[in-house]
């Protein structure tokens, strides 16, 4: 596919060449429009040069699409195929249909919602990874990741385009059986059976199973992909902790990544596909009813409405499409309300379950009670809005469906009272009038999963602006800068740091932590200490100035809450790093130093550990990282708050002496602290509520 992709305009050339062949060559009898049809493919394919990834796919396949309908129908009137193939053919004019199709997907592709679906979509299509090893399902189908996706897509528009021609094809199988049963013909009856049907039968069965197969293996392809490029990308540069800084609408990541991928996908491989075979359909199955009514009489009267049958099956479905939109266009803003409500709950209740001793010590279960009461009410009170909504839509859907059955009957039962039309005949009017109508019902029958779809599309297309706008926060000039600094030190150049609502709590000028002595922050609380660590670790993104580091050393951040990944008790002590990178020994010493040796033979237990360990032991437990990992800076962001005073001066004894190359940087509030650093910075107020660091002494580390 990606050379058709990639080469539309060749495609073009040979598809015009085909249609002039059509058209001049002897002995072709081929209907002109059809003919004709082929030079504006040709112009289609051109026009496309410039669409979404996804939709040149689209564009391509119906290129093909029409060169193997119109040249196969060539070759049957030309006697080329065996009669039993010919019988199977769909009329002529299905190629045109083709043509219609890739026009609808160029005129469609400049509507926005189509060009939100297609921002989402468009990288996976459009990457160049290598297959996803993990699943072997067309594995082989192509050199790349999204070669694999648009073959897989370029297949299934394929599967459907052949589902519709065997619709359309089992509509003329009606007719010719109907009229074999008023005319008492028993031979055609059964040869129309057995020859025709069967045939019929068993292709459409095994395109239903192809067409399963090819569908579920495009989506788990899809979404194993993207959900795996969504997650790197708000893993990546600290963008998850930007995100709630910026002004999107982005709560929930966990919700958009899990859920909101997976249905996306579903609807969009679902719904483009189907909503693009309707399409064929409806081109299909409206020159049939043309053909039908062509001089239709209007009953109980002698008017002649050529084609009087299409106008009045597209006008009953612009009427209904227009009713369902008017009754179930709230909808759309009702599910993607619930998504959120429900969402805060499921949130609300993970949280009491991570604070739960903090919830019991405070006995503050009656208040979460009436909190998650408040939030559940709030589910149940949107939820009562769509089921009201959706009764008013489905009242009036089903009364449309039920009307739509008797309604083409209703309209031709006279001509063949009036033996104007044969049985078979008034059979190919109802199921073709039908067949148009569905496509043209499309909307209707769909509407709640399109509404659904559209919320999906705003929930995910929020996430991937919220993602970009964070990675520009990152980008904008300030926080962590990978200086050339030769001199050891990290140093702060006229630095202005602010909070989110761009108010500044530190100013400093030049701020330098010496490489090689301990350097205590102190100062009251809300003074900015923690927000100085975060803009030297390059996350912070509000401020401007400088920041920077030795190039080549490490660091480590420890917060006063540590965080501690689930699973086993080696990979929260090792983490971030890999459980593989460390020996048994070298963790338990750890553990060891930092006065945890009852868990040094627990390493493979699973548990959950931020639960499992009370606050010192999760602090001590950050410590054995630090001892582990033997950073070059060691910041500890109150990182010993929960341990007494002998137990926190045992752990700074110990890192000076097992970490001799690691200059610590600390915050703290304790007095004590002071002796076991080599220096101390104070956030003293300036003015207008700003805060700047000032060396207030220097002391001997406590022996």
């Amino acid at each position: 596919m990606p050379a058709l992709r990639t080469g539309l305009g060749l495609q073009a050339g040979i598809t015009a060449l085909f249609a002039l062949a059509l058209l001049i060559l002897p002995g072709v009898s081929t209907p002109l429009y059809v003919s004709l049809s082929g030079f504006a493919m040709a112009a289609i394919l051109i026009a496309s040069g410039k669409l979404s990834d996804y939709l040149k796919v689209f564009v391509s396949v119906y290129g093909i699409g029409y060169v193997l309908l119109a040249g196969s129908k060539t070759l049957a009137t030309m006697g080329s195929l065996p009669a039993v193939v010919a019988a199977l053919l769909p009329p002529a004019f299905a190629a045109t249909g083709a043509v219609v199709f890739a026009g609808v997907v160029l005129a469609i592709s400049h509507w926005k919602p189509v060009r939100d679906i297609t921002l989402i979509a468009d990288p996976y299509f459009a990457n160049r990874d290598k297959p996803t090893k993990e699943i072997g399902l067309f594995r082989w189908f192509g050199r790349t990741e999204g070669q694999i996706g648009q073959r897989l897509v370029a297949l299934s528009i394929f599967v459907n385009f052949a589902d519709v021609a065997l619709t359309l094809r089992f509509n003329f199988f009606y007719r010719d059986l109907y009229n074999s049963i008023q005319e008492y013909d028993q031979q055609a009856f059964w040869y129309q059976l057995a020859w025709i049907f069967v045939p019929l039968a068993l292709l459409n069965i095994a395109i239903g199973m192809f067409d399963l197969f090819v569908d579920s293996s495009l989506h788990i392809r899809w979404r194993t992909w993207l959900t795996h490029s969504l997650y790197e990308r708000w893993l990546g540069a600290g963008t998850h902790y930007r995100i709630p800084f910026t002004d999107e609408d982005a709560d929930n990541p966990d919700q958009r990544i899990q859920s909101d991928v997976n249905a996306f996908i579903q609807q969009t491989a679902g719904v483009s596909i189907r909503l693009l075979s309707q399409a064929a359909q409806l081109v299909s199955f409206i020159v049939v009813l043309w053909t039908l009514s062509r001089d239709f009489v209007l009953p109980f009267t002698d008017m002649v409405i050529p084609g009087f049958l299409v106008w009045l099956v597209i006008a009953y479905a612009l009427v209904g499409t227009w009713l369902t939109h008017l009754i179930g266009r709230p909808l759309i803003g009702l599910n993607f309300r619930q998504e959120q409500v429900e969402a805060d709950f499921r949130f609300s209740l993970a949280r009491n379950r991570i604070y739960s001793e903090q919830i019991a010590l405070l006995r503050g279960e009656r208040a979460e009670s009436t909190r998650l009461a408040t939030l559940f009410h709030a589910i149940i009170d949107n939820y009562i809005g769509i089921i009201f909504r959706r009764i008013k839509l489905i009242a009036f859907t089903f009364s449309y469906r039920q009307a739509s059955a008797i309604f083409p009957l209703v309209i031709a039962a006279p001509s063949f009272f009036a033996k104007k039309i044969t049985l078979g005949a008034l059979q190919q009017t109802s199921s073709a009038f039908g067949s148009v109508q569905e496509s043209l019902n499309f909307f209707i029958t769909s509407y709640l999963t399109l509404a659904s779809y559209r919320a999906n599309t705003i929930r995910l297309g929020s996430f991937k602006r919220a993602m970009t706008k964070a990675e520009a926060l990152s980008a904008a000039g300030y926080g962590l800068v990978q200086g050339n600094e030769t001199t050891g030190e990290v140093v702060a150049r006229n630095l202005t740091l602010a909070l989110p609502d761009n108010r500044e709590i530190v100013t400093a000028e030049r701020l330098t932590l010496q490489r090689g002595k301990a350097t205590l922050v102190t100062g009251p609380s809300g003074s900015g200490k923690s927000t100085l660590f975060r803009a030297i670790a390059g996350v912070w993104p509000f401020g401007r100035g400088r920041v920077d580091v030795p190039a080549g050393q490490s660091a480590l951040v420890l917060p006063q809450r540590p965080y501690l990944p689930l699973g086993t008790l080696r990979g929260a002590v090792v983490y971030p790093n890999t459980t593989d990178q460390f020996t048994d020994a070298a963790i338990q010493d750890a553990l060891i130093a930092a006065q945890l040796p009852q868990f040094a033979d627990r390493l493979d237990e699973v548990d959950s550990w931020d639960r499992r360990l009370s606050g010192g032991e999760q602090q001590r437990l950050a410590i054995a990282r630090a001892v582990l990992t033997k950073p070059d800076w060691l910041f500890l962001d109150e990182a010993t708050a929960a341990l007494d005073e002998p137990n926190e001066a045992a752990i700074y004894r110990m890192l000076r002496e097992r970490l001799p190359g690691t200059t610590i940087v600390s915050i703290g509030h304790r007095s004590t602290l002071h002796a076991l650093h080599d220096r101390r910075i104070d956030m003293q107020p300036v003015d207008d509520g700003r805060f700047t660091p000032r060396e207030v002494s220097s002391t001997v580390v406590a022996q």
